[in-house]
């Protein structure tokens, strides 16, 4: 049987692929990968096929916040991320749905990795990385920002 987060957790990350376009290639790393790929590596690595740039996308439904906090990475996680961007010297952004289904979000945030650097995020700071959940994702070649 499988666990109702992780089958929510993947269902956001299909969600959040078919944002993506044309001009963008999707590797998901998920149940096929190596035990190593799967604690190194974020959900997503994505390549902007135009500009050749390349960066990880960490995807994170939940279904609410709590008091105006919302809880979206351990301390491992954080680490995790960091040695991401350290080794590979590429961007990671954190894709976060809240509430609705993780099919359809009421809210979607597109969080630069280094603007949430701590495990709860307070909901009012979000307010400047949101996002239509429905909306394709772009790059910003100037910027090297994904929006």
């Amino acid at each position: 049987m499988t666990d109702p987060t992780h089958a929510s957790g993947l269902a956001f990350e299909e969600h959040v692929i078919g944002l993506f376009g044309r001009e963008f290639e999707v590797k998901w790393i998920r149940d096929g990968a190596t035990k190593e790929e799967v604690d190194f590596l974020p959900d997503l690595e994505i390549r902007h096929t135009p500009s050749g740039d390349a960066f990880g996308v960490e995807c994170k439904y939940r279904a609410s916040h709590f008091l105006g906090r919302l809880p979206w990475a351990k301390e491992y996680q954080l680490k995790k991320y960091g040695r991401y961007r350290e080794v590979t010297g590429r961007q990671l952004f954190i894709i976060i749905g809240l509430g609705g289904t993780p099919e359809r979000p009421d809210y979607m945030y597109c969080v630069p990795s280094w603007r949430a650097g701590a495990t709860m995020l307070d909901a009012d700071s979000l307010k400047r990385y949101r996002r239509d959940p429905r909306r394709k994702f772009r790059w910003d070649e100037k910027a090297r920002q994904l929006v």
